[in-house]
Parts: structure tokens; sequence; C-alpha cells
């Protein structure tokens, strides 16, 4: 436990900057969160562990007013495992299947939560508030959209990476058909302001637009693939004794020629393209044979 804390002591400092009306922010440059300061308390959400004791040190920056109330977006320890950091006594939210899946994990860095709900929760606290919507799988399952009315600021996360193309299989993605819903979710909000849970900086609506735009586009270009090159022909251009691996070359085939079409259009438009893009070309064709319907 000593080398813990000394570990996540030295991590390098965050300073909460604020976005509007008692709502502020936090990043270590590829990890970003948010708190809410009330009349009488805080707000804490994703107490990320890439932050550790930091993120109470940039808290207690702004307020000495006590953390009384713990929002997880959802289960992933690279976002609330710094939870046990911030003491008992809390009262921590979070969707029903991200409650059930921690009460499985057994990990004493994420407490399961006290405070569970199925579709809407709203918290309404001090002369704030924050309502929380469950629109079912898209990331994880239990993955919520986190606004704050007020601060006309959505919060979502391990989806929308504002300027930036998502990380590898889009985000280590559990449900292509619900994680491209949850686009056109998002912009059911009225916001200005949009925290994307990665990278270093704040979204707008715009970076929420262009990510839909990105994942339709991948979806087309993955989908004109596997139609233009099906599995039986491409068997019958390279013949072989083992078919499971001539799977994985057919892939590969589909995932070159895929990120061959996108890479053009989108280098430009979001930074690391050229880093991630081929593992997105891979999710989208996984999805749109395991999980999609025909278009």
């Amino acid at each position: 436990m000593k080398l813990l804390l000394c570990f996540l002591l030295s991590i390098s400092f965050a300073t909460a900057a604020e976005i509007r009306g008692g709502l502020f922010w936090v990043t270590d440059g590829a990890y970003n969160t948010m708190f809410l300061v009330t009349s009488d308390s805080v707000v804490v959400v994703d107490p990320l562990p890439t932050l550790g004791l930091n993120y109470l040190k940039a808290i207690r920056e702004v307020t000495t007013k006590p953390v009384k109330y713990l929002i997880y977006s959802h289960e992933h320890t690279d976002h609330i495992g710094g939870a046990s950091l911030f003491g008992p006594g809390l009262k921590i939210i979070a969707q029903r299947r991200t409650a059930e899946l921690l009460a499985l994990r057994h990990d004493p860095r994420r407490p399961v939560p006290n405070i569970v709900f199925d579709t809407d929760y709203t918290l309404s606290v001090g002369g704030q508030r924050l309502e929380l919507h469950y629109a079912g799988p898209n990331h994880e399952d239990g993955n919520i959209f986190i606004y704050a009315p007020r601060q006309r600021t959505l919060m979502f996360v391990d989806v929308i990476y504002p300027g930036y193309m998502p990380y590898k299989n889009l985000g280590i993605v559990q449900d292509v058909p619900g994680y491209m819903q949850s686009h056109n979710e998002a912009l059911k909000y009225d916001f200005d302001t949009f925290v994307g849970g990665h990278v270093g900086r704040l979204g707008t609506r715009r970076d929420v637009e262009v990510s839909l735009e990105f994942a339709q586009d991948l979806q087309a270009v993955s989908a004109a693939q596997l139609k233009n090159v099906p599995f039986p022909a491409f068997l019958a251009t390279h013949p072989g004794p083992d078919k499971w691996d001539l799977h994985n070359e057919y892939e590969r085939t589909l995932v070159n020629r895929c990120a061959a079409e996108l890479e053009p259009r989108w280098a430009a438009r979001l930074a690391d393209t050229h880093t991630y893009l081929k593992d997105n070309c891979w999710a989208m064709i996984e999805a749109l044979t395991v999980q999609m319907p025909p278009s």
C-alpha cells in the first residue's frame, strides 16, 4: 500500500480549470474528467487512477468543501480506479449494469455503488444539477451520459476523442451499433462543451459531429470492402490447406484496403490517424460481420 501511495503522489500535479458555473475539469494530457462545486459540497466524476491523490489536490486548489458524491461513468479501472482514495462514506452513483459488473470484480480500488439507477437519475445538490442517462450499450454496458445543463456541458467517455482518431478498436468498443447510435444521442443534448474522458483538451459540439462523420465513413468503407472482396472469392485466389490462417490474411487485406481509402480523408482532420486507423477498420469490419444488420 505504501508503494502504491508513493507512486500516486509522484504523478505530475494537475490543476483544475473552470469550465463555467462551478464546473471544473482536470487532465493529465491523456485522460480527463470533471468535478462540480456546489454550495455545500463537491461532486466528483470518474476518479482517475493516473491522477490519484492529485485529483484531491486539484479540488483543494478550488474549494475546501467536502467531497460527498462520486459518479462512475462506467466500470473500467482506467477511469474509476482512484475511487478508494476518496475515503469512506461517499455516495457513489452508477448505472445498474456498472454496479453489477463491479460486484463481480471484487476490486477494492472501485467500491460498489450505493446509488443505482436504470435509465435516468438527476442529482440536485447545493444549487447545482447533473443529469445522468443510460441509452443502452455502447463503449460498454452501463456507460452513461453526464450532463450539466446550467453549464451546457456534456461528458461521455471513451466514444468521442475530440480532435483525435479514436483509440484502437474504436476505444475497445463492446457494442458497435450502440457506439454508432450514441453519437446521435449525444447530439440531442444542448451543450457547448464536451468532456470525452481522453486527450488533453475539451471538445465542442463540432467535435461530436466530426466523430459521427468519421464513424459513418468508416462503416460505409468497411461494408464496401466486405462486399467487394467476399471470403469465398478470397479463398479462390489464395489456395492453401489452412483456411483458419487464410481468414486472418483475408481480414488483413480488408483492413489495409479500408485504411488506404480513409487515411487521405482523415489524416489532416483527426490527429494520430495513422496510429489507430487500421485497428478501427478491423473493429468495424468485425462488427459488420458479427453484430450489425445488413445496411
